[in-house]
């Protein structure tokens, strides 16, 4: 199979009565989903006269419509580009004039984010249906691009085919065996994430259940967990912090659960343990990123042991690394480099960004901009990031976007953006500010002014005031000097 369309027809005719999706109270079986993900397929084209190639955007929070759309897309040869929902009215109109979608999808919260830029709008339940199956799903063609940034700030999609998404499925299976032929899995991560819409791809290619959450709140997380008997599950370290702080984590009943897989952002050791001894199952860490498919990387719960416990894991099956300098040069063992990846993950480029994808992927290798070691035995060791890419709460943060706003306050100079370590969300987001003469901005100030013009988890949730940025004899600023204070202590400058 190489299409997501594909495993769904397959799934379809081997457990046709199996559920495929549980979402508020209601399911549907994996025949369900085929035929009627099929029927929806066929309006986009028969009605609204959908080519193929043309992006779809869609503006929700998760739902069953929501995975029943993107099986659609897959079948009628469309391109799913999800927006992150929780982006201000300026920053999703930014993304949609550089995605250029034939049609936007949005959820009963959402209004009408095209209307500016002349998109159509349709809500899921206006969506036409039609016949059959449309079968315009290809081989090796585009199946959905996710956004991500550089360190410009400007949106980026990355391109992923449906042998991208499938094949995380494969080579992670290889990695635990914990999911199965009806059991149920929990999906809370955002389908906007590739985390969440590959654990979601990837669940329902083993046969089991998708129970979706639509908003990751720990109290509805927990209950939901219990409640529907859940066996596997994807988490962040952030909704695992607040749910073993829940006080009925204490008690409930989580004999059901087999594993729960974490990533898409470090965790302490301390909130592993703790998360370890509250759960009482099996830990499977993966560590990649939105141009890789998500994870290139596993550590299997037995692994989780020593100082490996601050190890992603090593390579999954056909995935490559390597940790060089920078010239290009392979580092040995325990030396810190810049972690490279070669693999059938690896996205088919950037959504027109020709020289951004030349310069990310060179000479076949992916530049993940993660700077880290591996040990003797392949062990692979997040230590930094290269690039100046902040992760609170799971959510990646650029700082030049941040900067780029703050600047256009009238009272200040000169601003750095830094990422803080933080208890609750890894990191949060700090701006390091210098004053224009005669000025008495306040750090309430300077944080209410940028509401509605930055997303809240990019808002900072702190400013220190300076009288001038550190720079080296060519003017340029140093940001690891900036950051120094603040992650004192810390062996990792990520947490």
């Amino acid at each position: 199979m190489r299409t997501i369309a594909e495993m769904l027809r397959w799934r379809a005719r081997r457990h046709p009565s199996l559920e495929a999706v549980w979402f508020d109270g209601k399911s549907q079986t994996f025949a369900e989903l085929d035929e009627s993900s099929s029927q929806l397929a066929a309006g986009l084209i028969e009605k609204l006269g959908l080519k193929p190639g043309d992006r779809v955007s869609i503006l929700d929070k998760n739902s069953a419509a929501y995975l029943e759309l993107f099986f659609a897309l897959d079948k009628a040869g469309l391109v799913a580009a999800p927006i992150n929902w929780r982006l201000t009215p300026h920053e999703v109109k930014q993304i949609i004039d550089d995605i250029k979608p034939k049609l936007i999808v949005t959820g009963p919260e959402f209004k009408a984010p095209g209307a500016a830029a002349g998109v159509p709008t349709m809500t899921f339940d206006d969506l036409p249906r039609g016949g059959t199956d449309p079968m315009r799903d290809v081989d090796g063609a585009v199946s959905c691009q996710f956004c991500t940034s550089g360190t410009t700030g400007l949106p980026k999609g990355a391109m992923l085919t449906g042998w991208n998404l499938l094949n995380v499925g494969s080579c992670g299976a290889l990695e635990n065996n914990e999911m199965r032929e009806g059991g149920r899995s929990l999906v809370c991560l955002p389908l906007f994430h590739i985390g969440g819409t590959i654990w979601a791809i990837w669940v329902l290619q083993t046969g089991s259940t998708v129970v979706i959450v639509r908003d990751p709140v720990p109290e509805v997380l927990l209950t939901t967990m219990v409640e529907q008997r859940i066996e596997s599950a994807l988490l962040v370290p952030t909704l695992m912090l607040l749910m073993t702080e829940l006080p009925g984590a204490r008690t409930a009943d989580f004999s059901s659960l087999k594993l729960i897989s974490y990533g898409t952002a470090p965790i302490s050791p301390d909130l592993l343990r703790r998360s370890i001894q509250t759960f009482k199952c099996r830990f499977l860490q993966v560590y990649g990123l939105t141009e890789t498919t998500g994870p290139f990387t596993a550590l299997s719960h037995e692994q989780h042991v020593g100082e490996r416990l601050l190890s992603c894991g090593r390579p999954m099956l056909g995935g490559r690394v390597r940790i060089v300098d920078s010239n290009g040069n392979d580092l040995p063992p325990h030396e810190v480099g810049e972690i490279l990846y070669q693999g059938e993950n690896l996205m088919a480029g950037y959504w027109a960004r020709a020289d951004a994808t030349a310069q990310a992927i060179r000479g076949g290798w992916f530049h993940t901009g993660d700077a880290g070691y591996v040990d003797e035995e392949g062990f692979i060791f997040l230590k930094d990031r290269i690039k100046d890419m902040i992760v609170t709460g799971s959510e990646n943060v650029y700082p030049a976007e941040i900067e780029a706003v703050l600047m256009g306050h009238p009272e200040v100079l000169e601003c750095a953006v830094i990422g803080v370590p933080d208890a609750k969300w890894g990191e949060t987001v700090k701006a390091v500010v210098v004053r224009r003469g005669g000025t008495g901005l306040s750090e309430t100030s300077l944080i209410e002014w940028s509401r509605g013009k930055l997303a809240g988890f990019k808002r900072p949730h702190s400013v220190d005031f300076v009288d001038a940025l550190p720079r080296n004899a060519s003017g340029k600023l140093l940001k690891r000097t900036l950051r120094e204070p603040y992650w004192a202590g810390y062996t990792r400058r990520v947490n």
